[in-house]
């Protein structure tokens, strides 16, 4: 699990965000682009959840994309939570930011995602985002690869460029990293599970069945017990 300061998460994004992102994402289209800056953040929100808002269980995830652990929970662990708990309505999942100031390139594909989320394709994104992980991590400046997974999702390439180097999603990241220092969330990734029962916290690229045991726990309806990290769960967006 990558570690970090519990009280300098915001402050790491919030004195690197500007100059990191957005002067260097390529030239934007020609094409004229109406913006509502509103209504992206509001569609980029909506995107990064999936499940039934009323399902008995909400995972919070807090990630970062260039995050090697996060990857391992990515591609090995998260498909079967898809599978048996988001997809059959027992559980909702809502991924939030935590990029950490070490990886140069976890802000941008955040940005990446957001923006595809604001069309549709956080998932999608999402998914290619890890599978790629090892190749685009090495790079000096990987917006270039971002803009061509945009481009094979099919996402409106004006759009999209418009609302990544104009850091339109940057505010909902930021927001991200506040939560997680409130919360208490020292490292990436982390996961909180969230029902009636109580909450259940969990750290680490968790396997399947470990994660599958805190569900069962939450959905048979049993207290939770105390574990770290400590600290609230961040509000769901």
């Amino acid at each position: 699990m990558m570690r970090i300061s519990t009280l300098a998460a915001a402050a790491l994004l919030l004195t690197a965000t500007l100059p990191a992102c957005g002067k260097t994402q390529g030239t934007p289209s020609t094409a004229r682009v109406s913006v509502n800056a509103d209504s992206i953040i509001a569609r980029a929100d909506a995107g990064r959840s999936k499940g039934p808002e009323g399902a008995q269980v909400t995972i919070v995830e807090i990630s970062d994309f260039q995050c090697p652990y996060c990857r391992e929970f990515a591609v090995n662990t998260y498909p079967r939570v898809d599978s048996a708990y988001v997809r059959t309505g027992k559980a909702r999942i809502v991924y939030m930011n935590l990029p950490l100031s070490m990886h140069a390139n976890a802000f941008p594909a955040a940005e990446a995602a957001l923006c595809a989320g604001a069309q549709g394709k956080f998932w999608p994104m999402h998914d290619r985002l890890f599978a790629t992980q090892r190749e685009w991590s090495a790079e000096t400046d990987a917006v270039q690869r971002f803009e061509r997974m945009a481009q094979a999702l099919q996402l409106d390439m004006a759009a999209y460029r418009d609302c990544t180097v104009s850091d339109r999603t940057a505010p909902l990241i930021i927001n991200d990293a506040m939560q997680a220092a409130e919360a208490g969330i020292r490292g990436t990734p982390a996961f909180i599970l969230v029902s009636r029962a109580g909450q259940r916290p969990m750290s680490g690229a968790v396997t399947f069945e470990q994660f599958s045991a805190e569900m069962e726990a939450l959905l048979s309806g049993q207290a939770a017990t105390p574990a770290q990290p400590q600290g609230a769960a961040p509000r769901q967006p």
